[in-house]
């Protein structure tokens, strides 16, 4: 897609500004437009006179190597004025998810770019070449950045905002006075949030106290499809909140991103009101982790369905759905509601943090299944600590026990994945079955599953391909949880072309176990405290 063909985009004449940024999310264009921080480090960046935000995106099919990939070099360019990679004073990485991992180096490869920061450092020693800085952001590098940090130059830990301004003056000094690298790399390591890989300093998380002094961009990023349509892309992004109440054991949202934040109510309708007579767009998309729980969210839905917009919104709270929140649903056109059970049994529910009764499941289900709204997505999540064989058949017994309300075909949309313990969460060092040993257990839980499930009218199960879906997660799980090792493996995965039997041959040779590594994590280590 061209810049022409999406509103509100930004172009800047070159000539007049101080600092270049782009801004890269490492996977292709309709994902990365429907990540709200992208929408908002594009506005907030560009709101500065003198820097130019432009967007990176990754081609569709990549081969990895790089040196391998068909795709020609002048192929990644920025969206705004088709620049490559290796002309921006700075590259920023917002990375949400490991699998993307590999797509970064591949971009820095593809753009000539040495792959760790060691690697160019040396250069500018010893050549005087200059490269872009490297600096990274997102929820995967909160939680963890040591597996990127032989690669990266700058993480931003926790919230941008709060040191977004902080870290363009540090690094304008050092560009405008010549400054050596080295001074630059310590001014930074000066701003709280910010940790610096080859310095190895303490850091601690940058918390943005108040949601709205991060002004919600009203000129927003929106791509403009009028013959092809996309899940979020078309839509009017509102952050409002941030973080989640519930402390669910298991997810970065509750631990990473506390406390938990709502935007007030007149900050996002003053938004609504602005957008709205701004210029066109069909959707309102409401984003946050636990929409539901804004003390004025049927306010919020009320005021999008007045404007003659159509709502969507991420998920929800099953135990927050009420008669009245179904109604301002239905009005607000939405058509498939998202809702998170984790597992069928209501003892492990407990034991995981998510405090809801199969009794409220079900009769909740039941109110959706009589209303307008025609769909509904579950996720499930095996692998949990202390599941048992009962707890994969109540899975089981709960979607049946769901499709007998007589759904239509392919009205259930089922995702059932392994659960990717994830560093500083209650459950990082729950691992056990990504040990070599219980492989075999996970793979037979998804199979029953997929066989007793098969037939059902309403249930559209997503599963895909088992071995496939269960080496990814045991790479995630090596990921989430990794140390500088692991990032000196993840340049060597990369390098052998990123399939899972270079990955075992990088094993060998490096002498590395993956089990005695997972042991460790459960007997204590962590290689990661912010």
């Amino acid at each position: 897609m061209e810049a022409q063909e999406e509103i509100n985009v930004i172009i800047k004449d070159w000539r007049t500004i101080d600092i270049s940024f782009g801004l890269i999310y490492p996977n292709i264009y309709s994902l990365g437009m429907s990540s709200y921080s992208i929408k908002l480090l594009y506005s907030l960046i560009n709101g500065y006179k003198n820097i130019v935000c432009e967007r990176i995106f990754l081609p569709e099919k990549l081969y990895y190597p790089a040196i391998e990939d068909y795709n020609p070099e002048n192929a990644i360019r920025s969206f705004e004025n088709r620049i490559l990679p290796q002309n921006f004073d700075i590259l920023g990485f917002s990375i949400h998810f490991e699998n993307d991992f590999r797509n970064i180096l591949w971009l820095l490869d593809k753009s000539n770019i040495p792959l760790s920061y060691k690697e160019r450092q040396m250069e500018r020693k010893e050549t005087g070449l200059e490269f872009p800085l490297i600096v990274g952001g997102g929820p995967a590098v909160t939680s963890n950045p040591q597996p990127l940090s032989k690669i990266f130059d700058i993480f931003f830990i926790g919230d941008a905002e709060p040191i977004l301004e902080d870290f363009f003056q540090v690094y304008l000094r050092y560009k405008l006075n010549n400054l050596e690298f080295n001074q630059f790399l310590k001014d930074s390591a000066k701003i709280p949030g910010l940790y610096i890989p080859s310095l190895n300093n303490n850091v601690n998380r940058a918390i943005l106290d108040n949601l709205d002094k991060s002004k919600v961009p009203t000129y927003q990023l929106i791509p403009n499809f009028k013959k092809k349509k996309g899940a979020f892309e078309e839509s009017f992004f509102i952050e409002i909140n941030r973080g989640c109440p519930f402390q669910c054991r298991f997810c970065i949202s509750s631990y990473h991103n506390r406390p938990f934040r709502n935007r007030s109510l007149n900050d996002i309708l003053e938004t609504i009101n602005i957008a709205v007579e701004s210029f066109e767009f069909d959707n309102i998309s409401l984003i946050g982790s636990c929409v539901s729980s804004h003390p004025q969210f049927i306010d919020i839905c009320k005021q999008i369905i007045a404007k003659q917009k159509r709502l969507l919104i991420p998920s929800i709270r099953i135990d927050q759905l009420s008669p009245k929140i179904i109604k301002v649903l239905e009005k607000g056109k939405i058509k498939t509601l998202t809702i998170a059970p984790e597992t069928g049994s209501e003892k492990l529910r407990f034991d995981i943090g998510k405090k809801i009764t199969d009794e409220l499941i079900y009769n909740k289900i039941a109110m959706i299944r009589e209303s307008k709204i025609q769909n509904i997505k579950l996720y499930f999540l095996i692998g949990l600590p202390s599941e048992t064989e009962e707890d994969i058949e109540s899975i089981i017994s709960m979607i049946k026990e769901i499709n007998e309300l007589k759904f239509n075909k392919n009205a259930l949309r089922i995702s059932i994945n392994p659960m990717i313990p994830k560093l500083n969460t209650p459950f990082e060092k729950e691992v056990d079955y990504f040990l070599e040993e219980n492989l075999p257990i996970l793979h037979e839980r998804f199979q029953r599953i997929k066989d007793k499930l098969a037939l059902l009218k309403s249930v559209k199960l997503k599963i895909g391909d088992l071995s496939t879906l269960i080496k990814t997660a045991r790479l995630q799980t090596l990921f989430s949880l990794g140390n500088e090792e692991i990032s000196e493996i993840l340049i060597d995965y990369y390098r052998n072309g990123a399939t899972f039997g270079a990955l075992r041959r990088i094993f060998n040779q490096r002498h590395f176990s993956m089990d005695d590594y997972l042991f460790r994590i459960k007997n204590g280590y962590s290689p990661w405290i912010f």
